[in-house]
Formats: C-alpha cells, sequence, structure tokens
C-alpha cells in the first residue's frame, strides 16, 4: 500500500542539470516545490558527459556560475582537429569544464534554502494519471523500500533519456514521443590522470574522424595540467562499434593518452536531435534529454537544460497565477524555448544529419581550405544559422572546383536552405496546442524533403 506522502505545486522528478535548476529557479516562490532524486549525495549530476560548458549559458538563465572547486578548468576555446590531425580549426569562447557533482549540490542546497523540499533516494516509477492530466508520481523510498504518492498540479520529468515519466504517458499524448536510435549518440568517457603535462590545458580538442567515431566525434577535455576527461560518441541505429570497445582498442594506444591511473569510467545515452515537438501537457513538462534540449552537433546538454529549466519557470508561474495547469497553460514553456534556442537548435539539427554523412576527405578538405573559418563554426554554433548561404556559397565555389570537389557545392546550399527553413518553421510554433499537429506534420515534412535531397535513407 503506497503511502500519500504530500500535496505540492510542482513535482520535480530529477536533480541533474535540468531539475536542478529548475529547483533553484523556483526557490524563493511562493509554489510547493519538491524535488526527488533516485541517488545520493554522491551521485548527483552523475551522467557521464564532457562536462564542459559556455559561460554564455549562465549569463542567459541567471544561474550562478561555477566557483573554486567547481571549476575544473577555465576555457578559453575549442580546437576542432581534421581526421589527418593535420590541420585545426580553433573556436574561441569562455567556458568551463566543471565538478559536475559539486554544482549540482549548490545549486540543490541552496533551493532548499529557498523553500525547496529535496528528496534524494526516491525512485519515481510511474505518473498518476487522473482524469485526463498527470496528477502526481508514484515513487518508492530505496531505502526503506516504502512506496510513497506525490500529488502535484505540476510534475516535471527530468530523468535524462531514461524518460522515466514520458515514455509511461498514453501513447496518444504528443508529449509520449520515442527517441529514434539514428537521433541519438552512445557516448562513452574515461576521466584519467596523465604521466605528462598537457599544452594549452585551456583548449578543449574534439577530433572529426568517421573511421575512430563515426557519426560523431572524439574528444581530450584537459581538467587542469595532468588530468583529462578523454571520450567519444557514435551514432546510434546504424550498426557501429560500441563506443567502450572503440575507446580501448584505438584511443587507449594513442600517445596522449598516457593514463597511470582512471579516476571513473562510464557510458550513456545522448539525444542529437531538435528538441522535443512539445516540452508540456496537461499538467507535464519534460525539459533536459528527457526533452531533447541538447545541441545535436556536439551533445552538449547542460546550458540547454538550463535554459528549458528557465522557460520552465516561468511558464509554471504563469499557470500558477492563472490556476491553469493543462496543456494551454503550460504553453509558453513551448512558444519561450522552441522560438528561442529550439530554433537554433533545429537548425543544427539540420547540420547534424549533414555532418554524419561527410567522408573524413570531406571533412578534411573543409578544414584544411577553411570552407568554414572559425569565425562561421562559431557562429553557426551561436545562431544556428549557417552562413554558408549566400555569400560564403559563393566564395568558396571556385575553390571547392580547384580542390575537385564541386559537388559539395550544391550539398552546402541544400543545408543552408533548409537550416534556414526549419529555423523560421520553429519561430512560427503554434500559439496553443490546437496548432500543434499541423505544425508538426509541416516540420517533418521538411526534414523528408531535406534527406531527400541529401539521398539519406535513415
Amino acid at each position: 500500500m503506497a503511502e500519500q506522502a504530500g500535496s505540492y505545486d510542482v513535482v520535480i522528478v530529477g536533480l541533474g542539470p535540468a531539475g536542478s535548476s529548475l529547483a533553484r529557479l523556483l526557490s524563493g516562490s511562493s509554489l510547493r516545490v519538491l524535488g526527488i532524486d533516485m541517488v545520493d549525495w554522491d551521485g548527483v549530476w552523475g551522467k557521464p558527459c564532457g562536462d564542459a560548458i559556455g559561460k554564455h549559458h549562465f549569463e542567459e538563465t541567471g544561474l550562478p556560475e561555477p566557483r573554486g572547486e567547481e571549476v575544473k578548468q577555465r576555457v578559453e576555446g575549442i580546437d576542432i582537429i581534421s581526421p589527418s590531425e593535420k590541420h585545426v580549426l580553433t573556436v574561441r569562447g569562455e567556458g568551463y569544464v566543471i565538478d559536475r557533482n559539486k554544482l549540482g549540490t549548490r545549486y540543490i542546497r541552496e533551493a532548499e534554502q529557498g523553500g525547496v523540499e529535496v528528496k534524494l533516494n526516491t525512485q519515481a516509477i510511474a505518473p498518476i494519471i487522473e482524469n485526463g492530466k498527470v496528477a502526481g508520481v508514484r515513487a518508492v523510498d530505496r531505502k526503506t523500500g516504502k512506496h510513497l504518492i506525490f500529488r502535484a498540479n505540476v510534475v516535471v520529468d527530468a530523468t535524462g533519456n531514461s524518460g522515466v515519466l514520458r515514455r509511461k504517458l498514453p501513447r496518444d499524448w504528443p508529449a509520449n514521443e520515442p527517441l529514434k536510435p539514428v537521433d541519438a549518440n552512445i557516448a562513452y568517457r574515461e576521466i584519467v590522470e596523465l604521466d605528462y603535462e598537457i599544452e594549452r590545458p585551456e583548449y578543449l580538442r574534439i577530433y572529426l574522424n568517421q573511421k575512430i567515431a563515426p557519426g560523431g566525434y572524439w574528444w581530450f577535455f584537459p581538467e587542469g595540467i595532468t588530468r583529462a576527461n578523454i571520450g567519444l560518441g557514435v551514432q546510434g541505429g546504424r550498426g557501429y562499434p560500441r563506443p567502450n570497445v572503440i575507446y580501448r582498442e584505438v584511443l587507449a594506444r594513442r600517445p596522449e593518452v598516457r593514463v597511470t591511473r582512471v579516476l571513473n569510467a562510464s557510458g550513456s545515452l545522448v539525444p542529437t536531435r531538435r528538441p522535443a515537438n512539445t516540452l508540456a501537457w496537461h499538467g507535464f513538462i519534460g525539459i533536459g534529454d528527457n526533452g531533447y534540449t541538447v545541441n545535436p552537433v556536439h551533445g552538449g546538454g547542460m546550458g540547454y537544460a538550463m535554459y528549458a529549466a528557465f522557460m520552465a519557470r516561468k511558464a509554471i508561474l504563469e499557470a500558477h497565477e492563472a490556476g491553469d495547469f493543462s496543456a494551454k497553460g503550460l504553453w509558453s514553456v513551448n512558444t519561450g524555448y522552441m522560438r528561442t534556442l529550439g530554433a537554433k537548435q533545429a537548425a543544427l539539427d539540420v547540420f547534424r544529419i549533414f555532418l554524419q554523412n561527410l567522408s573524413d576527405d570531406d571533412i578534411e578538405y573543409g578544414i584544411k581550405h577553411g570552407i568554414m573559418k572559425a569565425e562561421d563554426a562559431y557562429e553557426t554554433s551561436v545562431t544556428g544559422e549557417l552562413h554558408a548561404n549566400l555569400s560564403l556559397l559563393d566564395k568558396v565555389a571556385t575553390v571547392l572546383k580547384t580542390l575537385g570537389r564541386p559537388s559539395l557545392l550544391p550539398k552546402l546550399a541544400i543545408v543552408a536552405r533548409y537550416m534556414k527553413r526549419v529555423r523560421e518553421h520553429y519561430l512560427s510554433y503554434p500559439d496553443s496546442p490546437e496548432g500543434l499537429q499541423k505544425w508538426v506534420s509541416e516540420v517533418e515534412g521538411i526534414y523528408r524533403e531535406y534527406k531527400g535531397s541529401l539521398g539519406i535513407n535513415w
């Protein structure tokens, strides 16, 4: 028999970057907020990733920047390295490699100080659905085995790619949107101590090599001068080798991976696609990996999760003020996210699909001959617009012909056109749930046309 454990305005399930950011942002409000997570304090923000985040994400959301021991390495830029490793594209931008557990713990502690109730070692099992809306959460105390019921006006699923609640919503709800394997990367990384001092630790390294990391990349992110986060991601659903196998057989044998001690080793699935068609439905919001709010090109999710939390806070406060927790009442999380960062994310998804189908030779030529400059890479990442659309295409046309790669020119034109088209489609995201079905049908049509134009059949 389950115990009635309390009623709240908001229950946040999962206290990773998305959930703890939302808890932190809701602290100090008049709302009764509960945050639960299946882990204990040592497991907070425990998902394995590259641990890097751009400084601008904190500026955009107002969330506190990492400080002290929360910072493992201050970042000044990223070196994008060609398949031959003879050519480098350096993209400058401030950021951090963080200690995820320390930063996450601070956010949760500060949320508690602001009145948010926190229950760790509490595992969500399923949503409670009553009268056509999510009305709470069924959970279990992992220490006592006691079954608990938490009731709420709004339940936020921030459980990552597992989607503990989202995947148990009724199948006909638009918020229950499965993730296709080809729209995810399977990642593996190790945090290691090295037997040498790293040169330029303030620059992260991303290696583009389809033979080593098909449909993804491998990375070397310094954590000081003698430690590094080293890993790779490969595209799912296409029969590629497992990333942990590639790590052992290829990366572990490289000269820069001279390891004296492995501090942590783990893997995870990362969504690399446009955002979920809707982040909200009746009494429900899904953010972070759960809502596919992740950069599709580099797989970075922490900053996108924070921004989704920022928009979720606004929607929850508006719904509470209006006393309307239906999809319509929570809809501003969609219009707020989709018409800003979501539009960029969708455009980058178009770019991601193009990149995953380039050969190493094409990537090598592109970096070597400056088809995309550092400023173009930065602009594409920040705005989601490929400025290879008009003026740049004119400039590179002669170069591509000289290189014997004229086939790249029409492909770049297609990519630029569809990046712009899908971005504009997201900027016209519907004002209410009534327009969602038509809008989704149109965006799916855009993607079908785009893949058909490039001859992609996955």
